[in-house]
């Protein structure tokens, strides 16, 4: 029986939203010449759709974010793939590989209306620690089936059928995963799910970027934000409203029991896995009291924070590009020991060195 995607109006948000950053994109495609040209160059010439896309978003962190760094250069590294979500969708995913000899993997989740290129964009600093990266397109999204999104609930799916895929073609000696905005509270929501599969993987830590604790904060926050000429009881009825209209689509649950923090209460014994939270205090779309209070509820010694005074949603990579990415070194070489490493990113990335174009984030933090 073929499944029948759902129009309700957390779809018809994505289906806006993605046309929306698809016309930004636009602009910075590359020409038919240096996609045929950059095709040709691969020794595999076959399922290479993403070339173009990957070319596309490099030029974005070149002339947007202006960080080279960020910029995907080895092009034979990436093996494309499909794979299927625990819960039978076809889902797009491609491994980027640049340390061959390493059997360590960071699993990188991208945002609400994004695609797996920012993920993968997001995650470099991994590779430069000895990691190599998975990414994909949650449903809904990119080259994934065009399914209804649930903003995380079904998500889950996605990325245990990613952890699937990883364990059933790599080899996994120690595992992180990472996640924004959406992706981030997939990847909190899936680690309590399923922390005893994650145990016996080995997964390491965590990175979690402007997440959010559930879909009924997330709704009233850009309500509060957008709305503000009306009454808060008058939001709250307008959240309520919007959380009603979905949950007639769907069956298996409710969107007001998807709550990071009503699971961990309902845990006996909750296993949580050190977790480094990056969050902006006047972020539009997620609020900072959702990192606040996920951390408070934890209690996890080994969790690290960062909370930024400034910082449009999910763009803490690009504004704070420098801190952040020490951050995320410092946090992995906890867990890594490789001090070389560090070293060398710090020194190649010039992490402790502020010039003109860092002056915005030091001000700005």
């Amino acid at each position: 029986m073929k499944r029948k995607n759902k129009k309700t109006f957390f779809a018809k948000i994505n289906k806006g939203l993605i046309h929306f950053y698809n016309s930004l994109e636009f602009p910075f495609s590359p020409s038919r010449k240096i996609i045929r040209k950059q095709k040709a160059n691969l020794k595999n010439n076959s399922n290479n759709y993403w070339v173009k896309d990957l070319l596309r978003t490099n030029q974005i962190m070149k002339k947007f974010y202006k960080r080279s760094e960020l910029i995907v250069n080895n092009f034979e590294q990436i093996y494309a793939f499909t794979f299927k979500s625990r819960d039978g969708l076809n889902l797009s995913g491609f491994t980027y590989e640049v340390n061959p000899n390493s059997n360590k993997w960071v699993i990188a989740c991208h945002w609400f209306s994004g695609h797996k290129n920012w993920a993968l964009h997001h995650s470099i600093i991994f590779t430069k620690m000895g990691y190599n990266v998975m990414v994909f397109d949650f449903r809904g999204h990119g080259y994934s089936d065009n399914f209804s999104t649930t903003l995380g609930m079904k998500e889950e799916n996605d990325l245990m059928g990613a952890v699937d895929w990883l364990k059933e073609n790599r080899k996994i000696d120690s595992l992180a995963l990472m996640g924004t905005s959406m992706g981030g509270f997939v990847v909190n929501f899936a680690s309590l799910r399923y922390a005893k599969e994650f145990e016996k993987l080995n997964l390491k830590f965590i990175i979690s970027d402007s997440t959010y604790v559930s879909v009924y904060s997330l709704i009233l926050h850009t309500k509060n934000i957008y709305l503000k000429f009306l009454s808060k009881k008058r939001i709250k009825q307008i959240a309520n409203k919007v959380i009603d209209k979905n949950n007639k689509y769907e069956d298996a649950f409710d969107f007001y029991d998807v709550n990071i923090l009503k699971t961990i209460d309902k845990m006996k014994n909750p296993v949580f896995f050190p977790t480094l939270f990056f969050h902006s205090i006047d972020d539009k779309v997620t609020a900072v009291s959702d990192t606040y209070e996920l951390i408070i509820k934890r209690k996890f010694q080994e969790d690290d924070h960062l909370i930024f005074n400034y910082c449009m949603h999910t763009q803490c990579m690009r504004i704070h590009f420098k801190i952040m990415n020490y951050k995320i070194a410092e946090f992995i070489l906890k867990f890594n020991k490789d001090k070389t490493l560090f070293d060398k990113v710090v020194s190649d990335w010039e992490l402790l060195v502020f010039d003109k174009k860092d002056i915005n984030s030091i001000k700005l933090k």
